[in-house]
């Protein structure tokens, strides 16, 4: 958070609470108290342990933390993942215990096998506790190895349990609501400034606005999100139990993949676009009369984009992108030898057409 925001001048309450939910969000506030109910359960649990296992009941909050996550999918997966990893790294420390050699070697071996495991990719990043639980059993183990491992390595999984019931009766969370709301926005954002470079295109020639030319590698980076978001939301239904009462579709793979196409094509218009403005990547000509009309085309693009976004009027939309681009064809088609820019944006502007008309015929 940057200091001068704090200060008593910008502390407006409006802002205040803007930053404050930039940095704690509901569903961070939401995850750390189930991380902190769970941390307190496996304590309790922990201690009620018999025997001399109890003396271990620290290492129960420590599993607890580490199932707590974004999805209950994620959190069991972790789970397993680091009880299988503390079991062979404390397999690994008793095996090195039990052999002759210098400390310092078995250090060595340690940090080798640390290096190596992460290449496995069913721990995950799990494969970092196994040198350290190997390390604690060497160095704690002393006086009772066997007894140390298996107490610690026993008290941990029993904070893991009880950090992933806690997390299964605590109301885990479904992402599809979030999932959809972001590729909604990531729409809106296109259809944004794809109608900002249709103003370009009727205002002077070149533009002094130059960063519209550079919107490729953001549309792109937007669209990555987006699987990841999906990916998310996919994860947050997998084996979570609010998924019996709450019936939400996840955003369809085929809408994803239709605003890639879409993003990719619009690259293809904002290349010859600044091919006509300043000869980059590649020199290409927009004449003065073709410029209005590629305008007027980007424009409808732009509200079958809004309208994919909204769900409604799409047929209208539909129909006035369809005429802007028709337009444009039959002002190419009047020339001899028409530039080869203006294909490259017609065939363009026809295929992100085409690809939003099938999403919205789809939903």
């Amino acid at each position: 958070m940057r200091l001068d925001t704090l200060r008593p001048s910008n502390l407006h309450p409006s802002k205040l609470r803007a930053a404050l939910l930039r940095w704690f969000p509901p569903h961070r506030i939401a995850t750390a108290l189930r991380a902190a109910l769970a941390a307190m359960a496996a304590w309790l649990v922990g201690n009620l342990l018999p025997g001399d296992v109890a003396q271990y009941s620290y290492a129960a909050p420590l599993g607890a933390f580490v199932a707590t996550g974004t999805s209950f999918f994620s959190i069991a997966r972790a789970a397993l993942q680091q009880s299988v990893a503390l079991a062979i790294g404390a397999a690994l420390g008793l095996a090195l215990f039990s052999v002759e050699m210098p400390g310092l070697l078995k250090i060595g071996i340690i940090a080798a096998v640390a290096v190596l495991l992460p290449g496995a990719a069913a721990l995950g990043t799990s494969a970092s506790v196994v040198p350290v639980a190997a390390l604690l059993v060497i160095m704690f183990g002393s006086v009772d190895p066997d007894g140390y491992a298996a107490a610690y390595v026993g008290e941990f999984t029993i904070g893991l349990i009880v950090g992933v019931l806690v997390n299964a009766l605590a109301r885990p969370p479904i992402w599809d609501a979030h999932a959809r709301k972001a590729l909604l926005d990531q729409v809106e954002g296109l259809a944004d400034r794809v109608e900002t470079l249709a103003e370009l295109l009727r205002g002077d020639w070149p533009p002094e606005r130059e960063d519209w030319a550079d919107w490729g590698p953001v549309l792109e980076a937007g669209v990555e999100r987006l699987d990841r978001d999906l990916q998310d939301a996919r994860e947050s239904r997998r084996l979570n139990p609010r998924t019996l009462w709450h019936r939400e579709d996840v955003t369809p793979d085929a809408e994803v993949a239709a605003l890639r196409a879409i993003v990719h094509r619009t690259i293809d218009v904002l290349d010859t676009a600044s091919g006509a403005a300043w000869a980059v990547p590649i020199e290409v000509r927009l004449d003065a009369e073709a410029r209005p009309l590629v305008a007027d085309a980007l424009q409808g693009l732009s509200g079958h984009l809004r309208a994919w976004a909204s769900g409604k009027d799409v047929a209208d939309a539909s129909a006035a992108s369809e005429e802007a681009i028709r337009a444009l064809a039959e002002h190419v088609a009047t020339h001899d030898r028409p530039d080869p820019g203006l294909g490259t944006i017609i065939f363009a502007l026809r295929a992100i057409r085409e690809r939003i008309g099938r999403v919205t015929e789809e939903e």
